[in-house]
């Protein structure tokens, strides 16, 4: 029993002990980087190690499938929404204080280091390098970058504005309330994105299980009895040959559910606030989005009467999304040619043909700062619209072709067993 105890136990222990020691290797390697520059390694070592250490806590519960089965999307889920919230109050409770010290014009890092020790924990070592930095004399937007996840990546983008347009605490304060407005909407609708992923997955998961293991061994059952199989029966045992004699189809299957295991990933991190590389077909359902990010920026240059090529080159640096950087890049490019900045954040599909309508008539009204935010609302509204309507029409062919997979399988394995009583009987 003693070998067996043992290699029970090292593969629960090895990923996290390996974890551990990539957690620490990546704090050893934090200390010998220029404090001053993102790291994309260190975030990669960060998320490998906190990979291997949730492993290794959730290999036990491999050996209880029912437990797995049915607990583990539940739990998966309220883990996420427990960190994410976590997460998101310290960030806005750190993004109010530095609110309203601006607006009283109280030192930054005074107030900010009194955060850190009543926060503690990595959180607030974090803040307490962020004080640190300010007090060596950085602006807040550098030192803000220089201590990643301190605060929301867009909100990253409209302090920078803000900062470099002479509108630091509209910019706070506009990035502190950005979650009061929209937050509880875009939870809601992320959490029916993800239990839509978790039911594709699952039913996935299912039906490979049904088609590679049991199926196979159900027709040799019934073989030995010498039974004919009912039509239902022979066509599920005809799909279950031809898939595991198929290599293609086995291919296609297995790219399907890793396509499926990204795309649940993909959204988990959005949600988590970790990745912003939109998935092929998703940037244009989330262009209002960020749409309405790049024109509440603006709204602050307009307000402080500056020329909105320095708003677009500072959204260009700051922006969390490469593919958004990119296309504000070369609007900033086209304004340097010439060409107005309104037709060129449409030409380059930042913002849509009403918008620019829209704009051109405010700009010639003297009333742009206040276009520019209620342009920013609108298309923030139109997205959660367009958000709604697609899980509306996603849901019901989903729950179908579930329902169905569900129902083919069932019929054709129930109606032989019934068959085998009567005749047993």
């Amino acid at each position: 029993m003693f070998p067996s105890d043992f290699t029970a136990a090292s593969a629960v222990l090895a990923p996290i002990l390996l974890g551990i020691a990539v957690l620490v290797m990546q704090r050893i390697i934090a200390g010998w980087c220029n404090p001053l520059r993102r790291n994309p390694i260190l975030s990669l070592l960060a998320l490998v190690g906190w990979v291997l250490i949730v492993a290794g806590l959730f290999w036990p519960l491999v050996f209880v499938w029912g437990l797995v089965l049915v607990f583990s999307p539940i739990f998966v889920f309220v883990l996420i929404e427990l960190f994410r919230r976590h997460r998101v109050s310290q960030q806005y409770a750190l993004l109010w204080l530095l609110t309203i010290a601006a607006e009283r014009s109280m030192p930054l890092a005074p107030a900010v280091e009194a955060f850190a020790r009543e926060r503690g924990g990595r959180f607030g070592r974090r803040a307490m390098r962020l004080a640190q930095l300010l007090r060596a004399g950085h602006s807040l937007p550098d030192a803000l970058a220089c201590c990643g996840g301190l605060v929301p990546a867009y909100a990253m983008a409209t302090i920078r504005v803000g900062d470099e347009s002479g509108a630091l605490v509209p910019a706070l304060r506009q990035a502190a309330a950005h979650e009061n407005i929209s937050g509880s909407q875009m939870s809601a609708l992320t959490g029916k994105i993800l239990y839509l992923f978790m039911l594709l997955l699952f039913g996935y998961g299912i039906v490979l299980f049904v088609m590679w293991q049991i199926v196979p061994k159900y027709e040799r059952i019934f073989q030995d009895f010498g039974m004919r199989l009912p039509a239902m029966t022979q066509w599920l045992i005809f799909l279950a040959a031809s898939f595991c004699n198929n290599p293609p189809c086995v291919l296609l299957f297995l790219l399907f559910g890793l396509t499926l295991i990204f795309l649940l990933v993909a959204v988990v991190l959005r949600y988590l606030g970790g990745f912003y590389l939109d998935p092929p077909g998703v940037s244009r359902l989330v262009r209002r989005l960020d749409s309405a990010n790049i024109l509440d920026g603006l709204a602050l240059v307009a307000g402080q009467q500056r020329p909105m090529p320095e708003g677009i080159a500072a959204l260009a640096r700051e922006y969390p999304k490469w593919n958004v950087r990119r296309r504000l890049r070369r609007a900033a490019d086209d304004v340097q040619a010439g060409r107005d900045w309104a037709e060129s954040l449409f030409r380059r599909r930042l913002i849509g043909k009403c918008d620019l309508a829209i704009l051109q008539s405010a700009q010639r009204a003297n009333n742009l700062a206040w276009a520019l935010h209620e342009l920013a609302d609108g298309n923030r509204r139109r997205f959660a619209y367009r958000l709604q309507a697609f899980l509306q029409l996603a849901y019901p062919p989903v729950i179908l072709l579930l329902g169905a997979a569900v129902a083919c399988i069932v019929i054709g394995m129930f109606i032989p067993l019934i068959a085998l009583i009567q005749k047993l009987a």
